[in-house]
């Protein structure tokens, strides 16, 4: 967990030392310039008996890691989790790439604190939208969430309406998490 630095203040006529210099610059900066903040992807290759049934809001394990800074994400235990260790305001983007299909829509439902089951934990967001006749069909969406409670996490479900199974498409960026502390929980 990273430990957001404390505000520090100088008092009329006080000896600036080297100590509380460093307290007041140095590390706030160190913190903001390298902030907790994870990537995570679906996979990093197509398989293709990684299928989403139609109908059916299905589980996303991430199986790689583009970065993680504070321990967020872990490929062997939970790899479907996004863990908030350090409270605050987090900017989250989350994206899908469905393999070419004309048919229905693709949906993906993001879940806090989940438990791998699509019906527990509150839905943070969900969005959906029509298949692309001709191409991958990409859906996304980027929003701030804030968190009050070191270890909360988050769960990404998609649903696609095909009438088959679908695959996704593989790589950084395609399929996956991004979440980047960008601020504490004063909302004030």
């Amino acid at each position: 967990m990273a430990t957001v630095p404390a505000t520090q203040t100088f008092l009329a006529g006080e000896k600036v030392t080297a100590s509380k210099l460093t307290a007041a610059t140095k590390t706030p900066i160190d913190f903001l310039m390298n902030p907790p903040r994870c990537s995570v992807a679906y996979r990093s290759s197509d398989i293709a008996s990684d299928m989403i049934a139609t109908s059916t809001a299905t589980l996303i394990p991430f199986g790689t890691e583009g970065w993680d800074t504070d321990s967020m994400h872990s490929t062997t235990v939970n790899p479907s989790r996004v863990v908030f260790n350090t409270p605050g305001l987090y900017e989250i983007s989350i994206f899908a790439r469905f393999k070419v299909n004309a048919t229905g829509y693709r949906q993906m439902n993001l879940r806090l604190n989940s438990a791998g089951d699509p019906g527990l934990g509150s839905t943070l967001t969900t969005f959906a939208q029509a298949a692309g006749p001709t191409t991958s069909t990409s859906i996304s969406r980027t929003f701030d969430l804030l968190v009050t409670n070191a270890g909360d996490y988050v769960e990404l479900f998609l649903t696609q309406s095909s009438g088959g199974n679908l695959g996704l498409d593989s790589g950084e960026r395609v399929t996956g998490i991004m979440a980047r502390w960008v601020g504490t929980n004063n909302t004030a």
